[in-house]
């Protein structure tokens, strides 16, 4: 074979492979509530429907259906195929009646929109399983009889950008056998980001995010394998939900947050604001479980919320701002450690005033560097129902009781060191007793809590003298960018 024919054979196969491997560009489509199902879907010629979008468009090629002004009924429960892209004009422009179901898809967004349940009539705004590189944002969703989201075994995705409003239930029965829903469910999720989110439960009762699995089973469900949460964030989130949780007798504080029966890798809570309790729960394990808790605040002066319950190892929680409640730290179990406290404000608590510990001890308790300010006149600081390990430290925290007559006690005695106590009665090695001049005025916490010029209290407390400001809670200022 001569020269000149490899250079014939070498050029015909190059055009075989370019035409064989012709590329796909994504297409965008359109539906209009004046268009026509009959047309084309382009946007001189738009489609009725969001249904008749839905079964034209290919899917798993990165097509976008781009949605115009107007109410689009699915008349019921429709599959969102793979890979495509449904982009609405706007929250109040843009309705979505329906649910939609995500099963087994990827690299698929829906944005700009609404999701209306229509007065109930739909149960579950969005039904997401086995599915990743999902991008949700920009959504208003409310009026579903159960849910907003229900969230199962997803990754690498993100959901952001929301406001839900009556979108669960609460059907409690004081004394027990009632019955409630989360406004959204997630449960076995990795690398998922759930941000700038704002739910209210408060119009028919609910709770807030908590976590389920479909393995569980149903009348047991404490009894299946623990579901898992690696690299989860959930940050600046505004949660108001109602006053009294179904579960049990009726009469326990409702969940704002509640990470139920699911081992924590890497977790992450932040920036974020609840009205009720945060729950993180799951059977103690020898894996390298991790959950960081901060810069949030508590405050629902109608609720009698305890604001964490640290029933998991390996928590840390630092820079919130803990007002009211009943018992802010709460561990209900047995053989727990390594939970770190430290660099948070507590206000006006109930009691016990900080920290309570039922049923077991925990192991390697770290209660460090916070600011306890309260008036409480006859109740202990910490309650350790079965005893103190020997390896807690509680140092360098300030004590402050607003008033001259209480008679607590602090409830701990192993590893008390270097607290500040004003009103209160000193305890432990190198305990002190003077006023730590703490400002008292401003905003709170910062700097309200911020010790003034000459105070002796240099490296004590939440918030040092010479220290930077530290925000806390959901700031409807912040935008889609991580920290």
């Amino acid at each position: 074979m001569n020269y000149k024919q490899i250079k014939v054979i070498g050029v015909a196969l190059i055009v075989t492979i370019l035409t064989c491997s012709k590329p796909v560009f994504a297409k965008t489509y359109y539906v209009d509530v004046k268009g026509s199902d009959s047309n084309k879907g382009t946007k001189e010629l738009p489609w009725q429907t969001l249904n008749k979008a839905l079964t034209s468009v290919a899917s798993e090629q990165g097509n976008t259906i781009k949605l115009g002004n107007g109410n689009f009924d699915l008349t019921g429960v429709v599959l969102i195929p793979s890979g495509i892209n449904i982009i609405g004009s706007g929250t109040n422009n843009t309705i979505i009646q329906g649910e939609m179901k995500l099963v087994r898809v990827k690299n698929t967004s829906i944005k700009n929109l609404s999701l209306n349940g229509k007065s109930y009539a739909y149960k579950v705004g969005s039904y997401i399983r086995d599915s990743e590189n999902l991008n949700i944002s920009n959504l208003a969703v409310n009026g579903y009889a159960i849910q907003a989201f229900d969230i199962q075994r997803v990754k690498n995705s993100k959901f952001y950008n929301m406001r839900i409003a009556d979108s669960s239930f609460n059907k409690r029965i004081a004394g027990g056998g009632g019955q409630q829903s989360y406004t959204i469910t997630i449960g076995n999720l990795t690398n998922v980001d759930l941000y700038n989110i704002i739910i209210d439960t408060t119009a028919r009762g609910g709770a807030g995010i908590g976590s389920a699995n479909d393995a569980w089973p149903k009348k047991t469900p404490w009894s299946g394998q623990p579901g898992v949460f690696r690299n989860l964030k959930l940050y600046n989130l505004d949660i108001k939900v109602d006053k009294w949780n179904a579960w049990g007798n009726g009469w326990t504080p409702q969940m704002a947050l509640e990470f139920w029966h699911h081992n924590c890798f890497n977790c992450q809570i932040f920036n974020s604001t609840f009205n009720s309790t945060v729950s993180l729960f799951s059977f103690p394990t020898d894996k390298p479980t991790q959950i960081q808790v901060y810069n949030n605040l508590w405050y629902g002066p109608n609720n009698p919320f305890y604001a964490c319950e640290v029933a998991s190892d390996n928590i840390e929680l630092y820079q919130n701002y803990i007002r009211g409640g009943s018992y802010p730290i709460a561990q209900f179990g047995y053989n727990y450690k390594n939970l770190n406290v430290h660099h948070n404000i507590f206000e006006r608590t109930g009691t016990p005033t900080l920290v309570a510990h039922f049923l077991g001890k925990i192991s390697n308790f770290r209660f460090t560097q916070n600011t306890v300010y309260f008036n409480n006149l006859n109740n202990n600081l910490f309650y350790f129902q079965k005893g103190e390990e020997a390896n807690q430290k509680i140092s360098n925290n300030i004590f402050y009781n607003t008033s001259s007559s209480g008679k607590n006690s602090l409830g701990a005695a192993v590893g008390v060191s270097n607290n500040l106590f004003v009103n209160l009665k000193p305890s432990g090695k190198q305990a002190m007793n003077f006023d730590p001049k703490l400002a008292l005025s401003g905003e709170k916490p910062f700097p309200y809590y911020k010790p003034q010029s000459g105070s002796r209290a240099v490296n004590l407390g939440a918030i040092l003298a010479n220290q930077k400001m530290w925000n806390v809670g959901y700031d409807d200022q912040r935008t889609e960018k991580k920290p």
